[in-house]
């Protein structure tokens, strides 16, 4: 019987037991996890053992989980707050904590904004007795750690939150197989040795081992398990960021149209403006519909002679144009259709998807890259208003010291860019480029409340946050450089 000893030790222990857990086998009979599961591995392939998993989920709170199971979470505090009568925004309390809780209560449908205050809903008012499930969750774990067979939503929205960490655990249960049985009467346990030492030789105890074979021309390969890519990690660490702050997010469209790429944009068919973005246009499909013909009109109308005082392009606009299909160029199209359905605040959305542009691919330019947009439309905005959020957003993502100076965009005014410091490099890096939207592009979609925008080069940030100085290493596949950025887990 051509067994190893561990595999052999292995199927005695569980002849006497039946069955057992796995991580009983290993205190009992002192083996490590790795030694357990290569006898667990040879056993189940010769059908001597069956192996049942069964998986759950260890739940622990984290530090500001810790906080927020002790004070309350920040949009029940705000609630409690909000039930003694309506309140101005900015008499809310801590501006990054308010943020949060306002976005979730939004979100939650529990209270609403108008003319600048905030109050409760019918809902709101409801939800000011008895706990919510998120509440009952950080009650339970202030106690200790839970291990759950399935993770609940509640688990799902803390841990996206940042307030509970969650780890997944697989328990094997063993048990002997009819065959297995068999062959454990018949086993005996002989000693196994993998070195011949000088004391077997004196001893003449060599002839009583079996040595463990060993072949010398089998090479190990290096252990490299599949991994998130660094980049899809910090993309998600965007998105989550922005979830916690309330925003929704929505969808890009590979293909798109010139209407909702540019021309609602407020960018001239004829104008060097569009020019910013070198799109590539499609061959097949070379056409796509339009939206409704009234929106169309309003848009020409815009260009061709402004609204609210402005001129205007002053050419004769051409819908022919605006329906060639081209791959999308900038997220701003996706936003902006978004905000075209939804002409009524309050707003607060964003996208993070790829684009493409007609770029000479160099060290800092790519054709293809992510970018994440987002937009806020409330009544009484203003251009103070959209530097606080633009700061609120890139601390919340780990920047110290954010700067900003005037900028440039064509469908903005005023418009602004946002620099961070790059500790490492010792400077200024330009990360966000933001604005409001310009009437031009407001009224035709029927919008009368002003709107902030703001970008954000995803492909940068990944190239700051893991020491990059040219873009095209983001697409290398050269594992070792992938396992040195670190940034693979999970």
């Amino acid at each position: 019987m051509e067994l190893e000893t561990q595999e052999a030790r292995t199927l005695l222990f569980l002849k006497e037991r039946g069955e057992a857990w796995a991580e009983e086998v290993e205190r009992e009979m002192g083996l490590d996890p790795s030694t357990l599961m290569r006898a667990v591995l040879g056993l189940s392939q010769r059908g001597y053992l069956s192996v049942r998993e069964e998986r759950s989920f260890l739940l622990s709170l984290t530090e500001e989980g810790r906080k927020y199971a002790k004070e309350g979470l920040p949009e029940r505090r705000l609630l409690k707050k909000l039930a003694e009568g309506e309140k101005p925004v900015e008499e809310l309390g801590d501006r990054e904590e308010a943020a949060i809780a306002l976005g979730w209560l939004r979100r939650k449908g529990l209270a609403e904004v108008a003319e600048g205050r905030v109050r409760l809903t019918g809902r709101g008012e409801e939800a000011l007795s008895g706990e919510w499930p998120e509440e009952e969750l950080l009650r339970r774990l202030s106690e200790g750690d839970l291990s759950l067979p399935a993770l609940p939503p509640e688990g799902e929205v803390l841990e996206r939150r940042g307030l509970v960490e969650v780890k997944e655990r697989t328990r094997r249960l063993l048990s002997l197989t009819e065959e297995g049985r068999r062959v454990a009467g018949e086993v005996r346990l002989q000693e196994e040795v993998t070195e011949l030492t000088h004391e077997m030789l004196v001893t003449g105890r060599w002839k009583e081992v079996r040595f463990k074979r060993y072949d010398p021309s089998e090479g190990v390969p290096p252990l490299r398990p599949g991994r998130i890519h660094p980049q899809q990690r910090i993309i998600k660490e965007v998105r989550e960021a922005l979830l916690a702050m309330g925003f929704v997010e929505i969808k890009s469209r590979a293909v798109e149209s010139e209407f909702w790429n540019f021309d609602a944009l407020f960018q001239a068919q004829d104008h060097p403006a569009r020019e910013i973005h070198s799109n590539f246009t499609l061959s097949r499909p070379s056409r796509t519909k339009l939206p409704p013909r009234d929106l169309v009109r309003r848009v020409a109308r815009a260009h061709e002679r402004g609204v609210e005082g402005s001129t205007g392009w002053g050419y004769r606009f051409d819908p022919q144009v605006s329906r060639r299909a081209v791959l999308c160029s900038q997220t701003t199209a996706a936003t902006v259709r978004y905000l075209s359905s939804h002409p009524h605040p309050p707003l607060k959305v964003f996208c993070i998807d790829r684009v493409y542009r007609h770029e000479r691919i160099d060290y800092k330019h790519l054709a293809e890259f992510y970018q994440c947009e987002g937009i806020v439309m409330d009544e009484g905005l203003t251009f103070r208003d959209m530097l606080g959020y633009l700061k609120l957003i890139l601390t919340t993502l780990g920047f110290e010291r954010v700067r900003f100076r005037p900028g440039y965009f064509p469908f903005t005014e005023p418009s602004v860019e946002a620099e961070v410091y790059h500790p490492k490099r010792r400077e200024w890096v330009e990360v966000l480029g933001a604005g409001m939207f310009r009437p031009e592009l407001l009224r035709p979609l029927g919008v009368k409340h002003p709107v902030l925008a703001w970008g954000i080069g995803l492909s940068r940030l990944a190239m700051m946050r893991l020491g990059l100085e040219d873009i095209r290493d983001l697409f290398c596949n050269d594992l070792e450089a992938l396992q040195h950025w670190g940034m693979g887990g999970g």
